[in-house]
């Protein structure tokens, strides 16, 4: 993916924040051994565990990273970030501890979690700093009032404008000005959502326009479908899983297909694949029973699944970086709402020209699109417009 690709290995590769770097770099390079740990916060996307990793490259650290969500008790804190806080680096390299998303520890499973990563900040032989969305979230006041703390502040639009036409320029891509743009604009100061919809909307093609960019839509400023993927497979703990949808801008079915599609891209023990697609299947008959009864109700049973059951099918998480993917059904019908809505449009017109329902319609398109290509006239005859005639071509 485009974000890790592009993501930057050293502090001049990242953009902005001078301050805070100037800040971070002189209390790295001055700290000694009981000196408070940073706590590095601002809005999701701003790229703080990248700047951390910037950071650790350039003074040559190794960088230890635990995310504080996933290891939210005290005898998971004791058995997978105390030692390490302790023992010399593998490698004889000095470390720089990373714990992200402190503010992901609150919660009935949090069982002294807190407490005991205060301890283990306390204790630490090593530089550490921990990030945050919200610094000011109560469970992390005693974190919040021993740390230095860093404000990220939200990129700016022209500095991500300036980055994703780098980003094309790389990958050898034209590009419409007002289309980079727009994805920018729509980023709202979160550069990993940004380059997240311009590998939606360029990969693959030889010039980005401002029709490809309509067609993605504008993400949500707290969560991503990407971020939301990621802690589904990458927790074992059922409240985190449950979370993942919490501000997700995408309905139940479409999320479904998202995972069903990257089930086996992340997990590799036929077992654990086997479990999570019969919880996903579980997700999709409660989906199907929404449809044809209308029973709202039954929607917290399709989360359910999709999210925890999923997140719990396997025996143990897997390490490393996945490439998720788009799931091919959606890729068929288009990534947006705004590709749906073009779907549900030509499905009305050809239901009211063939006198059938609009389910009926859509399993029609493919033979329409052959027919499309056979008869110029078609298109005319059933009112459709260039673009959704095109539209129709991808089925």
């Amino acid at each position: 993916m485009w974000v890790e690709k592009y993501r930057p290995k050293t502090l001049s590769e990242y953009r902005g924040a001078s301050n805070q770097k100037e800040e971070l770099t002189e209390w790295l390079e001055g700290w000694e051994k009981g000196d408070k740990p940073v706590l590095l916060y601002g809005q999701a996307g701003t790229g703080k565990t990248s700047l951390a990793e910037a950071l650790a490259n350039d003074h040559d650290l190794e960088l230890v990273e635990t995310n504080a969500s996933d290891v939210r008790t005290k005898k998971k804190l004791k058995k997978e970030l105390k030692e390490a806080t302790r023992q010399a680096s593998f490698f004889g390299k000095q470390k720089l501890i990373l714990i992200d998303e402190v503010d992901g520890m609150s919660g009935n499973s949090d069982r002294g979690g807190t407490a005991e990563l205060a301890r283990i900040v306390d204790e630490s032989r090593f530089p550490v700093i921990m990030t945050a969305n919200d610094a000011y979230d109560n469970s992390i006041r005693n974190l919040r009032n021993k740390s230095k703390q860093v404000e990220l502040n939200s990129v700016h639009t022209n500095s991500i404008n300036a980055h994703l036409k780098e980003i094309l320029e790389n990958e050898g891509i034209e590009y419409e000005k007002s289309a980079v743009k727009t994805i920018a604009r729509r980023g709202g100061g979160q550069i990993r959502s940004a380059i997240n919809d311009l590998e939606a909307a360029a990969r693959g093609k030889e010039k980005l326009t401002k029709e490809d960019v309509e067609v993605i839509g504008a993400r949500d400023k707290e969560q991503d479908v990407f971020e939301a993927l990621k802690m589904v497979f990458k927790t074992e703990n059922a409240d985190t899983a449950k979370r993942a949808t919490d501000n997700l801008d995408e309905d139940a079915g479409t999320f479904i297909e998202w995972v069903r599609e990257n089930i086996p891209r992340e997990y590799q023990r036929s077992e654990d694949v086997t479990r999570a697609y019969d919880q996903i299947s579980r997700a999709d008959v409660f989906n199907g029973r929404i449809r044809n009864t209308m029973n709202w109700s039954l929607l917290k049973y399709v989360y359910h699944f999709s999210t925890i059951g999923v997140a719990l099918a396997k025996n143990q998480k897997y390490s490393g970086w996945t490439k998720y993917q788009y799931p091919s059904k959606i890729r068929r019908m288009g990534s947006s709402r705004a590709a749906r809505n073009k779907l549900e449009s030509i499905e009305k017109k050809v239901g009211k020209k063939l006198h059938v329902s609009g389910r009926e319609a859509r399993a029609m398109l493919p033979f329409i699109s052959g027919l499309l290509e056979e008869n110029s006239e078609l298109a005319e005859q059933l009112e459709l417009e260039e673009d959704e005639t095109e539209f129709i071509s991808s089925f």
